[in-house]
């Protein structure tokens, strides 16, 4: 009776283990990835669903600019020499508009952003201050005709001169909140005949840093008002509820699949997400980080650079790198990116770490990382004074949570320049040196908040605790069986407990013990 009861125990054990292993290597690795799953896709029911239809938080949104300190200089042939004024703070409120579900797992909805100047964290500068600065649609509109007419740039110059007032060089005298939002009035009423031209291809182009004004007799040019206020899209997007690992992958955005400006398929891919969410990266981060910029028409990406710790959570940390924006002669993959006809020097293609817009934005603006970080030498060369990068305060990074892909901080910064281009006849540019010349540069950046790092700490000690309690109930389970072995041996109802010393089966037995234990204790 006593040995029949040892063999049913030892059976029960037997089966509890194998359940045990199955439940342990398997079962609740599958429900903690499927609850994961549940909470961070793209679903009214998620937890993270409200705060990425309404972000909980503002973005930081901070603006520096690039006051010209010799402008009678460089007019006469100087090297410029600049002054970088800034922050000017603005807190960036973005809200999502849901338009419906798609095939494929995905979701369309619009984006809206809203600025607000935050006084507070601007510190002793305004709005109201007055800097001079490279006068960006004056040199835009002579550059573009110089490319497709040269032989009408002197008559649209004495045209530009109606346009603006007192054009007596290359440059902007306006205050920050005209360049950033209010808008720098543009006249397009006046004798000159080249003039109506020139408003009329603004008024069938509509760049978007050009309104028109109300009474119709001109536009604002400004370089963030048609960001305020206005929704983009619409975007489409993977939800995640199919595939955790495609979850935040914009599939098109205002309703194309790639991008139509650049020259080859590689260069108009819509890849990655639109910044705000990404997958899961704890059990294989990706190499390469994609996020679509609107802005630039493209996807840019930041490399992997290892786990970090952040906020006290393990985090995994990745950062953009040079070849991002390299050269063709760097990156061969960047080769579509090119523009015809820059130099012959560079391969016919823009210098080291800089990227052309016009096909983007319809006008020749030049993108590049602050002061020109990661860029060619040959850049800062052209200036005296005031250009020198520091990774610290110019590059562009994220931390991930590697649990649920939530990014816990992260920065995009990205400044704006135009070509400063010496034109014979033109008196405003005869003299000037030739060179990329910047406007400003953007530091775009949020982190957690310390209520919801604490709501993802609180997760994270949850996921702990059961990651402990698989590895103690395996451990149970082996001792049971142990147990259950060591009663069936001393019943003697099992003979073949001599063979089992013998074969060594008990050591395994043991051996396996140790190691769940060792596994629990390091958990623990």
């Amino acid at each position: 009776m006593i040995g029949k009861q040892s063999r049913m125990f030892f059976l029960i054990s037997l089966c509890g283990l194998m359940f045990a292993i199955l439940l342990a290597t398997w079962g609740i690795p599958k429900i903690v990835r499927s609850q994961i799953q549940k909470n961070v896709q793209i679903d009214p029911s998620s937890q993270m669903f409200d705060k990425w239809r309404k972000l909980p938080m503002p973005l930081t949104f901070k603006v520096y600019v690039f006051n010209v300190t010799n402008a009678e200089d460089i007019s006469a042939g100087a090297k410029p020499e600049l002054e970088e004024i800034g922050p000017y703070v603005y807190k960036q409120y973005r809200e999502r508009t849901i338009l419906g579900y798609g095939e494929n797992d995905t979701v369309e909805y619009m984006l809206k952003k809203t600025f607000v100047f935050d006084q507070k964290e601007t510190g002793s500068l305004s709005e109201d201050d007055e800097v001079t600065v490279i006068n960006f649609t004056y040199m835009a509109a002579l550059l573009q005709v110089q490319e497709l007419m040269p032989g009408l740039v002197g008559m649209i110059n004495g045209a530009l001169g109606e346009m603006f007032t007192n054009l007596t060089d290359p440059f902007l005298r306006v205050k920050i909140k005209d360049l950033f939002f209010d808008g720098v009035h543009l006249n397009c009423v006046g004798e000159n005949s080249a003039l109506g031209l020139v408003c009329g291809k603004m008024k069938s182009d509509k760049p978007a840093t050009m309104r028109p004004s109300e009474d119709g007799n001109g536009f604002y040019f400004s370089m963030f008002s048609h960001m305020n206020l206005t929704e983009t899209g619409p975007y489409q997007m993977v939800r995640g509820t199919k595939n955790v690992q495609e979850l935040g992958h914009i599939v098109s955005y205002k309703g194309k699949k790639e991008m139509k400006s650049w020259r080859d398929p590689y260069c108009n891919q819509l890849n990655g997400s639109d910044a705000s969410v990404f997958p899961p990266v704890e059990d294989s981060p990706p190499k390469r980080l994609y996020s679509f910029e609107p802005e630039v028409c493209r996807s840019l990406y930041a490399n992997l650079v290892g786990p970090a710790t952040i906020f006290n959570m393990k985090a995994i940390y990745y950062e953009i790198g040079e070849e991002a924006l390299a050269a063709k002669t760097a990156n061969r993959d960047n080769k579509c990116f090119c523009r015809k006809n820059w130099s012959a020097n560079h391969d016919g293609c823009l210098l080291m770490g800089v990227l052309n817009l016009e096909p983007c934005q319809g006008a020749p603006a030049l993108a590049t990382l602050p002061r020109f970080y990661l860029a060619s030498e040959e850049l800062l060369e052209y200036f005296a004074g005031g250009i020198s990068p520091d990774k610290e305060k110019h590059n562009t990074y994220v931390y991930l949570d590697p649990i649920t892909g939530v990014v816990l901080k992260g920065v995009r910064r990205l400044q704006f320049n135009i070509e400063l281009r010496q034109m014979k006849g033109i008196p405003q540019l005869e003299n000037v040196r030739t060179g990329v010349f910047p406007l400003l540069w953007i530091d775009e950046g949020a982190e957690l908040p310390p209520e919801i790092q604490q709501e993802l700490k609180q997760s994270h000690t949850l996921l702990g605790y059961v990651e402990m309690a698989r590895w103690i109930l395996l451990s149970i389970a082996i001792l049971v069986l142990l147990a259950s072995v060591v009663k069936l041996g001393r019943s003697g109802a099992l003979p073949m407990w001599a063979k089992w010393a013998r074969s060594g089966a008990l050591p395994i037995v043991w051996a396996t013990y140790k190691f769940c234990q060792f596994r629990t204790v390091s958990n623990w």
